[in-house]
């Protein structure tokens, strides 16, 4: 017999209560274990019962349900929520709704077929996400097992080159891996797509306006394929979508997607602070941090380094990549690990035309030159990262050794 799906409903009109009610009635394994008629006794009710699904109005007296699932969405993430629309709500709702991360929405009138149907979904997608997190609150941690890595790039501030990194790496990832993806989480003006000579017919923003569950057949349904072999979730088009409606619990359900089906998934990050980014970093196995040569980005790093492990990122999570190497006479390489009191995994040569190139082209330099240092300098960071990968490639490449530059 299958699991018991524990519900409460939360509704202030008895007759709406008993509509669901009944609606639910004749699925064995379903049982209403509480109802409410205001939103502070449905959270009230709600943590006394723990229930696997909250069935919440959004428009409820005392307290709004709205502001009750968001609360309850951080306070208890192993709680499913499907909220109750009356379909008149504006456009601020459906903001509000993706900031809270609410997996789930209905509008009335509602059918009972349907209402099953998303009862049944969403349990299950909760129960997946609590065997991942052990049904703890706060951030979602990746799962033990075969090793599927989420490589999350990042910087302290723009103009460092990471998005250049990350769809390099990505590509040289795709020489030893027929199951690399690539996300493109700067939303406000991504150029992975540009860089890989992709007019990707849907993007990101494309996963919005349903507000559904995320599962992996949602999410790969509005990715591109690159001849490379790489998968690419493209960013928005610029002016096309507000970034900050998408939630940490969106990311998180996209990387979660992702993981179970690509060996590696390369994320590159917008700005800094965006709980976007944030988001990614917490569920990442590695945070690869691009930092610049010159004196301003190092001091930049830095800070960045410090504010990392002050946040509590474990230091072994964290690998320093420092772009554009050997461009200044003034910082010698060997002086760079003392100035950003940190290791450093790679520093990346500086090669201004190459990576012009590149761009201009939509080539990636990875594959396009293969043999220049920088190129090189790549592919060796992602044998590093993924050695694996790296032994895979070294027997598709005619037997010999994938980087034959290493000695």
């Amino acid at each position: 017999m299958a699991d018991t799906i524990n519900i409460v409903i939360a509704d202030n009109e008895l007759s709406e209560r008993e509509k669901l009610k009944s609606m639910l009635a004749n699925e064995a394994d379903f049982q209403i274990v509480g109802e409410a008629r205001d939103g502070r006794e449905a959270a009230d009710l709600v943590r006394r019962e723990r229930p696997r699904i909250l069935l919440i109005k959004e428009d409820l007296p005392v307290q709004n349900g709205l502001a009750v699932a968001e609360q309850l969405t951080t306070e208890m993430p192993e709680v499913g929520i499907i909220l109750i629309l009356t379909g008149s709500e504006g456009e601020e709702v459906w903001h509000k709704m993706l900031r809270a991360g609410i997996r789930e929405f209905m509008t009335r009138p509602i059918a009972a077929d349907r209402l099953i149907e998303e009862v049944r979904k969403v349990a299950r997608l909760q129960e997946k996400q609590n065997r991942r997190t052990g049904a703890t609150p706060s951030v979602i941690t990746p799962a033990e097992g075969p090793k599927h890595q989420i490589i999350t790039v990042t910087g302290p501030r723009g103009g460092c080159g990471k998005t250049v990194i990350a769809t390099n790496l990505a590509v040289a990832l795709a020489g030893g891996s027929d199951k690399v993806a690539i996300v493109d989480l700067n939303l406000w003006g991504g150029d992975i797509a540009m860089l890989l000579d992709m007019t990707p017919r849907r993007s990101l923003g494309d996963l919005l306006p349903g507000f559904g569950g995320i599962d992996y057949d949602v999410v790969d349904s509005v990715m591109g394929k690159h001849g490379c072999g790489v998968s690419v979730l493209a960013a928005p088009l610029t002016g096309t979508f507000d970034g900050s409606t998408l939630s940490r619990y969106m990311v998180q359900g996209i990387l979660e997607a992702l993981r179970e089906h690509y060996e590696f998934t390369l994320v590159d990050t917008g700005y800094a602070n965006l709980e976007s980014t944030l988001a990614a970093m917490d569920y990442s196995d590695v945070i690869l941090v691009v930092v610049g040569m010159d004196l301003p980005r190092l001091r930049d790093g830095k800070l960045y380094l410090k504010n990392l492990l002050a946040a509590n990122y474990p230091k072994e999570k964290i690998r320093v990549v420092v772009n554009r190497a050997g461009g200044s006479r003034e910082i010698p390489a060997g002086e760079v690990e003392s100035i950003l009191e940190f290791p450093v995994l790679a520093q990346l040569p500086n090669d201004e035309g190459l990576v012009a190139s590149s761009v201009n082209l939509g080539q990636p330099f990875v594959t396009n030159s293969p043999n220049r240092p920088l190129s090189r300098a790549l592919q060796n960071l992602a044998e590093g990262l993924a050695p694996s990968a790296a032994a895979a490639a070294g027997k598709k490449r005619s037997g010999g050794r994938w980087f034959s530059f290493m000695q």
